[in-house]
């Protein structure tokens, strides 16, 4: 079925983007879940409901692509046919000391907890994961996809800065 050949920006009938707009995604997956959904064909003959199901999986999976950013940025440069080795890293001194100096804080900080060192710091990553995704959006604007990857990178590091430092305060 076309559907199946659809990459999930077609398949939901949105711009390749690397912002998308959350609530419209979610009422184009309600839509072609209501459509498709497998309850719909169980009466329905052995390929409808294989088929039924095979749709409804693809659904979910563009939905959950879409939906993340760090998979929707990875998929962009799939459809782009842009492979890149993920053992590969990026070659960017001051990039290397901040992840550097950002495990010398972790450390620092799991002997002697200071929660303003901590949102502060918070504070500093989220600016620089907003920064990171403005530079993706100009790397995808230019199709420069080894400079979009690089950002995606550090967009990966960031997110996870985050989560390990919330992490923290909750402890």
């Amino acid at each position: 079925m076309d559907i199946l050949k659809k990459n999930f920006f077609e398949l939901f009938n949105i711009d390749i983007a690397v912002d998308i707009n959350k609530s419209e995604l979610d009422e184009k997956v309600k839509a072609l879940q209501i459509k498709f959904h497998p309850d719909k064909f169980a009466s329905g003959s052995d390929v409808e409901k294989r088929l039924a199901l095979q749709l409804s999986s693809h659904i979910n999976d563009g939905y959950k692509i879409l939906s993340d950013i760090v998979l929707r940025i990875e998929y962009i440069l799939k459809i782009n046919n842009f492979v890149k080795d993920e053992s590969k890293t990026i070659n960017d001194a001051s990039f290397l000391q901040e992840q550097i100096e950002y495990n010398e804080l972790e450390e620092s900080l799991k002997e002697h907890y200071d929660d303003d060192l901590v949102r502060n710091h918070l504070n500093k990553i989220k600016l620089l994961l907003k920064n990171s995704i403005e530079d993706i959006k100009l790397s995808f604007k230019s199709k420069d996809y080894e400079t979009m990857w690089q950002h995606l990178s550090k967009l990966r590091f960031y997110i996870k800065n985050i989560n390990n430092l919330i992490k923290m305060r909750k402890s």
